[in-house]
């Protein structure tokens, strides 16, 4: 059976931007599809710089509906909604006072995946927090699902790290890691985790 790719790179533009997240998309076009999915073929989606959470969110459910193994790439940038603090991938016209209206909610992956068969998705996610998120998923919390949380029945690979330098824009170091990996023809095979460095 076919696998299903979804590749996101996503991040402000202008001056809220904290990492170049659509850099990493040409390394991970260079990987055979069959070996960015797992799968003998595969169909492959990719969203550069997306401007519509709504849009984003119909590529993400067709990609959740179809049949046989999905896995998602996703490079970006997280900011919370200040009104109700909760984490969103910040997409092209996010602004830190927009957030609600223009990045797409967290909540919304894991969605879109919870009904999926068990084992059938995997993530792998390279991640920038703006200051104020990182101090928010940095902070003491009563035990329970992550933040970040994307369904207990997927496999999530990946990084959040802290801000950049004011003066730089980062680089999805970690994701062009993966993919070189995937360049020579193997996936990784670790254990489930997320970091945050």
């Amino acid at each position: 059976m076919p696998g299903t790719v979804l590749l996101v790179a996503a991040a402000p533009l202008g001056r809220g931007r904290l990492v170049d997240a659509a850099s990493v998309l040409p390394v991970l076009a260079a990987v055979p599809p069959a070996v960015l999915s797992g799968t003998d073929t595969a169909n492959v989606v990719e969203l550069a710089d997306p401007l519509e959470p709504q849009a984003v969110l119909t590529r993400l459910r067709a990609a959740a509906a179809a049949p046989g193994p999905l896995t998602v790439y996703v490079a970006g940038q997280l900011q919370l909604d200040r009104r109700q603090r909760l984490p969103h991938l910040a997409l092209a016209r996010t602004t830190p006072s927009t957030v609600r209206y223009t990045a797409l909610p967290w909540q919304w992956f894991r969605e879109e995946l919870r009904l999926r068969p068990a084992g059938a998705t995997t993530l792998f996610l390279d991640l920038h927090a703006d200051a104020e998120t990182w101090q928010w998923l940095c902070a003491p919390r009563p035990p329970g699902p992550s933040p970040l949380d994307c369904g207990r029945d997927n496999t999530v690979y990946g990084r959040v790290a802290r801000p950049p330098s004011r003066r730089g824009v980062a680089a999805p170091a970690y994701m062009k890691a993966v993919a070189t990996i995937l360049r020579s023809g193997r996936r990784p095979r670790t254990r489930n985790c997320t970091s945050r460095r």
